[in-house]
């Protein structure tokens, strides 16, 4: 949630984060600018779940707590806290003094009312899948109760937030971007709403969104020490149009880039770019729809899962930039297993499976739509190859290519397609936070109509499991039966690969990816 995963990656290797230090002398100042790929609806962190709009949301707004350079827990707006021996509960004290940027101090009302609101019926968002443990919070959502009894101000500066069971990831969810705090009055004010005017209490301060950019400025008070740039610009390149921006990066236009798939690192390296490669715990994959024919056939799965050559795809369209993934959850997470692992391309087996289908050999299989919300070159590229490999074993597939991120996951949420094309990427170093949300029955990302009682019960006795080798032994026997019943296609373990300009200083890229980068630190340096 950017190298790619290989061998000789470790867990430590994958939490570090690496920071660029220019030879340019530092300036305070001048404005930082970065692209984004999707358009959000809302700025709001509830409800909007776009990687792209985290970009922003981290910028503006703080939670409690906060991940460092090595992806541990470390205070936001708590100065500190306490847990019960049994896990259960959490009390929270807030630093002093901290103001949100419309002048108003925060307090510990802004803090209930922000992480109430998660389980409001209109907040759609799911991440908040990780907070149902809070006491009361489900009775909340389904209208049995005002308020969430596990979620109380002891003073102005002190919370306490009791769970219904113990969670060992549960300060690593309050770290998530939805769990920020936002001031209390402005929640259901119709006339701030944050969809368009976010005020947190972050280092950057809202100031517009208008002709394709958001506009972020220096919040001077920031209780972690005044930023050193002036601004910020998002520019938006709708469409995930990478081949677009990088160009506009290339004349200076951009401070930084994520690099499409047909860059050259080594010669943006010796051309002097700044170029940053860092694995990150994700997944790209295709989602299959079981909720009507023909992909409710599960044998017609396994022909199609068993039948894309991953590793050529990775070899021949990410020209190797990104691994293939043979499972679902990354190495370097808890819960991989190799053991898990598909063949890199079956063929034959994919063949008896065609075969053992209502369609044999493909006889009678209409066209099978394949969507995807990007328009780039690189998925352009990739789905012409899986609708090769998918023909050369009598399986026809159009691929499609969705105007907007908003037409594109109303699509897939009524079924509309076959297949698609989607990416998952884990805001907590957890696999609760990547293979639930999509295999799960319900799941907040589980667009395909699978569900399957066995897998569901596995991970409800995961989420529980307070011993860690117990725990990852669950996992891998969820995604061991997920494998088996095929409803979705891994592709490619992604990572972040993002050039800066040369005079970029200071920039510390984390396993989470850009969305996370701590820009307060930015400098843009001057001439030697």
């Amino acid at each position: 949630m950017k190298t790619r995963f290989n061998s000789a990656l470790t867990c430590a290797a994958i939490a570090a984060l690496c920071l660029i230090s220019s030879g340019s002398a530092a300036a305070d100042g001048g404005t930082f600018r970065f692209p984004l790929f999707y358009v959000p609806s809302s700025l709001d962190p509830v409800k909007e779940e776009l990687v792209d709009t985290y970009h922003i949301v981290q910028q503006v707004y703080d939670g409690l707590v906060a991940f460092d350079r090595n992806l541990r827990v470390v205070p936001g707006l708590a100065e500190n806290w306490t847990v019960s021996r049994d896990g259960m509960q959490y009390v929270f004290t807030l630093r002093k003094g901290v103001r949100f940027h419309d002048g108003r101090e925060v307090t510990a009302r802004d803090v209930v009312a922000s992480l109430s609101r998660l389980f409001d019926k209109e907040n759609r968002t799911s991440s908040k899948e990780f907070l149902y443990r809070i006491k009361g919070a489900r009775e909340f959502r389904e209208g049995k109760a005002k308020g969430i009894s596990g979620i109380r101000a002891l003073s102005d500066t002190r919370v306490a937030v009791e769970l219904v069971e113990p969670y060992a990831p549960f300060l690593s969810a309050l770290a998530m971007p939805i769990t920020k705090i936002v001031p209390e009055g402005m929640i259901l004010d119709p006339e701030r709403p944050l969809d368009s005017h976010p005020v947190g209490t972050g280092p950057f301060r809202f100031h517009s969104w208008k002709e394709g950019t958001v506009l972020l400025t220096a919040n001077r008070d920031y209780f972690g020490g005044a930023p050193r740039l002036d601004e910020i610009r998002f520019v938006f390149y709708p469409g995930e149009e990478r081949e677009r921006a990088f160009p506009d990066f290339l004349k200076g236009d951009l401070s930084g880039c994520p690099l499409p798939g047909n860059a050259d690192l080594s010669r943006l390296r010796t051309e002097g770019y700044q170029v940053l490669v860092r694995p990150r715990i994700s997944l790209l994959f295709y989602g299959l729809n079981l909720r009507k024919p023909p992909l409710d056939d599960p044998d017609l799965r396994k022909a199609v899962l068993l039948a894309i050559d991953r590793e050529t795809l990775s070899r021949e369209v990410m020209a190797s930039k990104y691994p293939p993934a043979m499972q679902i959850i990354p190495q370097g997470t808890p819960g991989y297993s190799p053991e898990n692992a598909l063949a890199v391309l079956d063929a034959r087996r994919a063949a008896e499976h065609l075969a053992n289908s209502r369609y044999p050999g493909g006889k009678g299989l209409r066209e099978l739509t394949l969507a995807s919300a990007s328009h780039s070159d690189l998925a352009k590229k990739e789905l012409e190859m899986v609708r090769q490999d998918l023909a050369r074993l009598g399986i026809p597939v159009k691929p499609v290519f969705v105007e907007s991120w908003e037409e594109f996951r109303k699509g897939i949420a009524e079924g509309r397609y076959d297949m698609y094309r989607y990416a998952i990427y884990a805001d907590i170093p957890d696999p609760d936070d990547l293979l639930p949300g999509i295999v799960e029955t319900g799941g907040s990302h589980n667009f395909t109509g699978y569900g399957n009682p066995e897998v569901d019960d596995l991970i409800k006795r995961a989420r529980g499991e307070t011993d860690a080798i117990k725990r990852t032994s669950l996992y891998r026997a969820a995604e061991r039966k997920v494998l088996d019943d095929a409803p979705l296609v891994p592709v490619i373990f992604l990572s972040t690969q993002v050039a800066f300009q040369k005079n970029v200083r200071n920039i510390e890229l984390p396993a989470t990816g850009t969305p996370y980068l701590p820009l307060m630190r930015v400098t843009l340096g001057t001439a030697p």
